[in-house]
């Protein structure tokens, strides 16, 4: 008989993770004691900054856009004033203080790997988690940091193109499909501005390579120990008004470091974005963008992508708003050279997407939203393994999909959210996932939300359909034709207040995910042209759960804080062990204060990440440890500012003194406005 996929964890997990509640909660008491005797001096300062970031508009959760305060989904958003007092030089460091989103043992310098980024414990480069740009899905690997020639990265465009970004947790297949089984991060790019408005930036920086220490103590130096390595920015922003009804941006960036591992290999990106809005009258939108990403490795890599989205909104009235967009994405690339030790890797992947949806208004506290959606993902490319044998990989997977959510508001105070989302997918075949969610004000400074959702996510065509073995570091690699799609149930629920006039806020949730039929790369116990053989497979069943703690203070016009604790725990429960690169603790504290009359400012960034595993017999791993970034910059006459910045002040092996690491690193920018 087939085992339920809902299961309870066992008693001694229940009580070790009710202690750590606990310890949560009193963590809590402790934040807000300390708030309020800060607040106390601060009481009559005006909280223009917390009501602004309440009023701000999000779409992703729901679809429909909602005020960040009324949005009945968990949805966090980081602004652009956000990511300017961050040091972040991708997103994937924009994001790590985000409760729940790990990116631990990461070093902030272009092109590196983003493979072990995870979302309430689900990975990212295997398609837990969805990410979009400007609601669109997005792919590619070694430009954007993800693992193998069929990784996703959270790093797809530059941080400088970026006006947003919204993050909504919880199982999102409903309104999303596959790939949305932990939630979605949707990077949205900058607007046409209003008016003519302009902005440059240059910036360089440097860095040095920490030696690795081997289990036996064997240490092995970089090939240029004691030197520094290179890392640059360049970039050039314009947009206009062409007109009352049309405008335009046109955006470009340039990134380049020198790698982290034992020999500096220079990797650069030339990236390009333009856009075009018009609204012929009050009722139609109308936009065109395009994106080119040029990106190449010095030894081994290059990368071109493309992008061609277009899209209507029309509302005929205020009862009623359709929307139709699509879009056309294509990366090609070139892993590799023949003879590579991991294989020469050449081809191109891509997608073709096209959407539908309409929302009706039927009254104040309801709105019906349906849609549709067809799309087409493509795969076409050669794996020349350097021992002569070839992998060809030529497939095509198309998903149609109809969605369906109501959304509807009681009593002014209750919220409930219920839809489903059927897919026909060209594999795996039919797939209906429901997903019900709440939200009840308890007073204007007090909500409760949660949420209870099925998921699934299809195996990657890496994992289901190589004909051949292909070669991955130091071991063979062998497909899964006989994978089965892997089913979830996700739950969560948090409360979030708003203390002392809103000048501060604390949210504290609760999350767990149940996944069946997990894929998992194993040793098949046999070799393969003399390596270790692998194969993937599905687990019986897996979990992870934990609680969230965010805290952001708004107490004076001068000074922010945020402060962010993610407890996560993990099973899989056919080995009784804890999933890989999954830390139980995680916490970050991000304070900033700004001197408006002399231009001056400072934000600084400290970072506890617990020990974690980095094999599934959990019996290598990765210690705990703190890193400490820093940033001062003053704002000149107006029209520029000038940036120092320094990531890692305090030298940091985090906690993987293995590998070569980045120590120090430090920056210089200078923006300009005109």
């Amino acid at each position: 008989m087939k085992k339920s996929l809902i299961r309870k964890a066992k008693p001694s997990k229940i009580v070790g993770f009710l202690t750590h509640m606990s310890k949560g909660l009193l963590t809590i008491v402790v934040i807000v004691a300390l708030a309020a005797s800060v607040a106390s001096a601060w009481a009559d300062e005006p909280r223009e900054k917390a009501t602004t970031r309440l009023e701000h508009i999000v779409v992703t959760g729901t679809r429909t856009p909602h005020a960040l305060k009324d949005v009945p989904v968990e949805t966090v958003v980081i602004t652009r004033e956000d990511i300017e007092r961050t040091n972040a030089q991708n997103v994937m460091d924009v994001l790590k203080n985000i409760p729940g989103i790990q990116t631990a043992v990461h070093d902030d310098v272009f092109g590196m790997y983003t493979w072990r980024a995870k979302l309430r414990g689900l990975n990212f480069n295997d398609g837990y988690g969805l990410i979009l740009i400007d609601g669109q899905r997005s792919m590619g690997c070694g430009q954007s940091g993800g693992m193998g020639e069929y990784g996703i990265g959270l790093n797809q465009i530059p941080v400088d193109m970026i006006e947003r970004i919204e993050v909504v947790k919880g199982p999102s297949s409903a309104l999303y499909g596959s790939d949305a089984m932990a939630g979605v991060i949707n990077i949205i790019t900058k607007k046409v501005p209003r008016k003519a408005t302009g902005r440059a930036g240059v910036a360089y920086g440097w860095y040095k390579i920490k030696e690795k220490k081997s289990s036996s103590g064997t240490i092995t130096k970089p090939s240029d120990d004691g030197k520094s390595r290179n890392l640059s920015q360049n970039y050039v922003s314009f947009g206009d008004k062409i007109s009352d009804r049309f405008g335009y941006l046109l955006h470009y960036n340039y990134d380049s470091a020198e790698d982290i591992g034992q020999d500096p290999i220079k990797s650069d990106r030339h990236a390009f974005m333009g856009k075009l809005d018009a609204d012929p009258s009050e009722s139609i939108d109308l936009y065109l963008k395009y994106e080119v990403s040029d990106y190449e490795k010095a030894d081994s890599r290059e990368e071109d992508s493309y992008r061609v989205s277009a899209g209507i909104d029309f509302r005929p009235t205020d009862d009623h708003f359709f929307s139709l967009k699509g879009y056309t994405y294509t990366w090609d690339f070139t892993h590799g050279y023949p003879g590579y030790s991991y294989g020469y890797k050449h081809g191109d992947v891509g997608y073709d997407q096209g959407e539908i949806q309409y929302t009706w208004y039927l009254s104040d506290w309801n709105a019906l939203t349906v849609g549709g959606e067809v799309q087409e993902q493509g795969i076409d490319y050669v794996i020349e393994n350097a021992d002569g044998s070839v992998v060809n990989v030529d497939e095509n997977v198309d998903t149609s999909s109809l969605y369906v959510q109501d959304e509807v508001t009681l009593f002014k105070a209750f919220t409930l959210v219920g839809g489903f989302r059927y897919d026909d997918h060209s594999t795996f075949g039919s797939e209906v996932n429901p997903k019900l969610s709440l939200m009840y004000k308890f007073s204007e400074d007090t909500t409760f939300r949660a949420s209870v959702g099925k998921a699934f996510k299809s195996p990657t065509i890496r994992q289901l359909y190589y004909d051949t073995p292909y070669r991955h570091g130091d071991y063979y690699c062998k497909s899964n034709p006989d994978l089965k799609p892997e089913k979830a149930v996700g739950y969560s629920a948090s409360i979030e207040e708003w203390l002392f006039d809103q000048g501060i806020m604390v949210n504290l949730g609760y999350f767990r995910n149940d996944v069946e039929d997990m894929v998992v790369r194993e040793d098949t116990g046999t070799t393969y042209k003399g390596l270790q053989l692998r194969e993937y497979r599905n687990v019986e069943e897996a979990w992870t759960q934990g609680i969230e703690l965010m805290c952001r203070t708004y107490l004076a016009e001068e000074f922010s804080a945020f402060l962010s604790y993610t407890y996560t725990d993990s099973e899989n429960e056919e080995t009784g062990k804890e999933l890989t690169y999954t830390p139980k603790h995680v916490f970050s504290v991000s304070p900033a204060y700004e001197l408006e009359k002399y231009g001056l400012g400072t934000s600084a960034t400290i970072s506890y990440i617990g020990k974690q595993y980095k094999d599934s017999d959990n019996t290598t791993e990765i210690d705990a440890h703190t890193v400490v970034d820093a940033k001062v910059y003053k704002h000149l006459s107006g029209k520029a500012k000038l940036s120092f910045e320094a990531d890692n002040i305090f030298d940091s092996d985090k906690g993987d003194e293995g590998s070569f690491r980045t120590g120090s690193t430090f920056l210089v920018k200078l923006d300009v406005f005109f």
